[in-house]
């Protein structure tokens, strides 16, 4: 005889964890959906690149796989002068990375990198970027910029709004060099893959 199942909506159920990264991977190519359509309408000057840039940072750690000793929190790091204003810690506040919190600091020495799982580095540091590559040498760090040449130079993932549009390139080599996978999703997103 046949059994009777109940309609899918008449309980809660807990989808299994391919499924949920499924979801989230959608809502986040939503999210970066959004952001390049909104750029790319007549802007309203540097806060509004850079509130979406803060955007497509905080997405970047949600597509990156950490180590498992990296903890329950990620630490964002802005070197140098802080573009972002407020939007980066309103995102970082109401956002996580997977199961992770997401905490913002700013810095301006290289030696203050040491506690970074994540580090944005500020055009005008750009030149000392060389120095901040050794500084995290062997730990599960991720270096962004949006800076023309920063890929080149070895930064994971590279910013750029010259079309109109913000897009990113990345170098894949350098974040599994730090122990960091990139995901496939994210790589499809990229203009480029440094290989």
């Amino acid at each position: 005889p046949p059994t009777h199942r109940p309609p899918p909506w008449s309980h809660a159920r807990v989808l299994p964890w391919p499924f949920r990264l499924l979801r989230l991977l959608a809502c986040t190519s939503v999210l970066l959906g959004a952001a390049t359509a909104s750029l790319a309408q007549p802007a309203e000057g540097a806060a509004d690149e850079y509130r979406l840039k803060a955007a497509f940072l905080l997405n970047f750690a949600t597509f990156t796989t950490w180590p498992e000793g990296v903890g329950d929190t990620l630490e964002v790091c802005v070197y140098g002068g802080d573009p972002f204003g407020a939007h980066l810690d309103q995102i970082a506040t109401a956002r996580k990375a997977g199961t992770r919190a997401l905490r913002v600091a700013r810095v301006n020495s290289v030696d203050a990198l040491d506690d970074c799982q994540m580090v944005f580095v500020a055009r005008g540091m750009i030149g000392n970027l060389a120095r901040v590559l050794d500084r995290i040498e062997g730990r599960a760090a991720l270096t962004v910029a949006d800076s023309p040449g920063a890929l080149d130079a070895g930064v994971m993932l590279n910013m750029d709004s010259a079309s109109g549009r913000i897009s990113f390139a990345a170098n894949l080599a350098a974040a599994r060099r730090q122990g960091l996978g990139l995901s496939a999703r994210l790589l499809n997103l990229a203009t480029e893959v440094r290989q």
